[in-house]
């Protein structure tokens, strides 16, 4: 979720807040259902959902629920790509046209057939500028799908094509060897129903009600920040679903999602990083593929801010390994690098792979006040106490801590002005598009298993460029990489990029998440997965 989801973002928010929780009623069933021997999974999220419409999804909350009431033409399931509403698939030799078959048996929730023409709808829908979905640009690798979203030609010219009910063929503008893992995890590419859209206008998705669902659930009730999945009756693969219902709560503080997990109110529940000593050895792990991140405002109205040697200053100023066991008691990974390192390589991982030379993860002062003696005078100024810089973050108190930490960090050792300033994860998603910042947190986590996820961020003409960079040889690369066969040589590619963008500061790399969380022994089948969807319960079993 680039999600890019969001996908998020962002992607994914910080993992504490101090503020009160949601204050979800607690519930005498265990997840066994207690007397009335309904299988129940209730787990929560400290990120409230954007949407419901699939289509604008934009966050990996977001994306979790369209996972599990959608139904795309494949299905990733940590990984692995399985047939969704398409039973089978065939692509032509040149790698440009997928040939789908739609399986007959596969229904929308109220009885209708799942047809060639609803994914034609839906994927013209998401490229149709008068829509503003956020996550248009996944959709750009089929063919015209750029110029469609820029407006340069309508919705009909892109490369999708029902050539019967059952029959669906998507061209795309060069080979994407990420393409059935992208579709799988996105849930922008799921089927939306045109006559639903028409009915109910703005109000679309607006509450569970005001849709109809091609996934494994359904959508019963959104209200009161807390989602009830119930099975889909309809669904063309229901022998497989076994839970009977799940329920979703939004708690914005994990330590009160951690005392409902204890309580028998969750049964599953995130352990905060000052809680994992713990609970070691009760808790599991696995790591989500999100990279934190600051963004820096490249072409913003800071100057400083515009300087490379200045954001290299900051960058070499910045004592990673401090600031993870400050901020994330060191459960977390320290990074300097753009990519999430446990990606897929060309024959180990990305990380492995990797021959990145990057900031020092202790930092170095020496080196930092270098680049700032340069950057003051390319600016013109006499002291570094001419500059004033503003870390623009979410409000709650980890966030702030981590900004803090850079505060006392870049103060100390380059004697600059450091600003904090906190707003709602929601304004902080509008000013990541509207540039209204020096500084921002933020942080991704990729949509399919491939460095060009992550990297794309980075290109001139991405929606979510939000540094505002450009760099003609970055696009160069990233547009040579969509059409390198040669998977080694691609590769190559895209390690130059992430060199590049090191190399010009244009971010600032903090840390690779390391999630622990408790499970309840009687939940079983649940799936972790680096991209797109974090935790996938649609396959979960309750023992009973």
């Amino acid at each position: 979720m680039k999600k890019r989801i969001v996908a998020v973002l962002m992607t994914v928010a910080m993992a504490a807040s101090l503020l009160a929780g949601c204050g979800v009623p607690k519930s005498n069933d265990k997840s066994s259902g207690g007397d009335s021997g309904e299988k129940v999974f209730r787990y929560s999220t400290n990120t409230e959902a954007t949407t419901l419409d699939p289509t604008k999804a934009n966050c990996v909350s977001d994306n979790e629920i369209q996972h599990a009431v959608t139904e795309g033409l494949v299905r990733n399931t940590g990984g692995e790509i399985t047939p969704g509403v398409a039973k089978d698939w065939t692509v032509s030799d040149d790698g440009l046209v997928y040939t789908f078959n739609l399986n007959p048996d596969a229904k929308w929730s109220d009885g209708e057939q799942i047809k060639a023409q609803d994914f034609v709808y839906s994927w013209q829908r998401l490229m149709n500028p008068e829509t503003a979905a956020p996550y248009a640009f996944i959709g750009e690798y089929v063919k015209n799908g750029l110029e469609v979203e820029k407006g340069e030609k309508d919705p009909t010219e892109l490369g999708i094509v029902a050539k019967d009910d059952t029959t669906l063929e998507v061209t795309l503008v060069h080979p994407t060897s990420y393409f059935l893992s992208l579709i799988g995890a996105s849930a922008q590419f799921a089927p939306v129903r045109q006559d639903i859209v028409e009915k109910y206008g703005a109000d679309f998705a607006a509450d569970a009600e005001k849709n109809v669902y091609s996934g494994p659930y359904i959508l019963t009730s959104a209200k009161n920040q807390k989602w009830i999945f119930e099975p889909n009756e309809n669904y063309w693969d229901k022998e497989n679903i076994h839970l009977d219902r799940v329920e979703l709560s939004y708690v914005q503080n994990t330590e009160t999602a951690l005392a409902m997990y204890e309580s028998g109110d969750l049964d599953y529940a995130k352990v905060p990083s000052a809680a994992v000593e713990k609970y070691e050895g009760k808790d599991q792990t696995y790591r989500d593929g999100s990279v934190d991140y600051y963004y820096f405002n490249c072409n913003g109205e800071n100057a400083a801010m515009k300087n490379k040697n200045f954001r290299l200053a900051l960058n070499y100023a910045f004592n990673r390994n401090a600031n993870n066991k400050l901020v994330n008691m060191g459960v977390h990974a320290p990074s300097n690098s753009v990519v999430f390192s446990g990606l897929k390589g060309v024959e180990t991982t990305y990380g492995e792979e990797s021959n990145l030379k990057s900031y020092p993860l202790d930092g170095d002062e020496a080196k930092a006040k270098e680049y700032l003696n340069a950057a003051l005078k390319e600016l013109g100024l006499s002291s570094a106490s001419d500059i004033t810089v503003t870390i623009t973050t979410s409000d709650n108190d980890s966030s702030k801590k981590q900004a803090e930490a850079c505060q006392e960090m870049w103060k100390k050792s380059l004697g600059i002005n450091v600003e904090i300033n906190q707003i709602t994860y929601a304004e902080v998603l509008k000013r990541h598009q509207s540039g209204e910042f020096d500084i921002i947190w933020g942080g991704w986590v990729s949509d399919y298993d491939d460095p060009y996820s992550y990297l794309e961020l980075y290109k001139s003409d991405c929606a979510y460029n939000y540094t505002r960079y450009s760099n003609p040889e970055v696009d160069k690369l990233l547009n040579a990489t969509q059409t390198e066969t040669d998977a080694a040589k691609r590769m190559e590619m895209l390690h130059q990029v992430e060199q590049i963008v090191i190399d010009d500061g244009v971010m600032l790399p903090q840390g690779e998440r390391n999630v622990h969380y408790l499970v309840d022994k009687d939940v079983k089948g649940l799936v972790n997965y680096y991209c797109g969807v974090n935790l996938d319960w649609i396959y979960a079993d309750v023992e009973q």
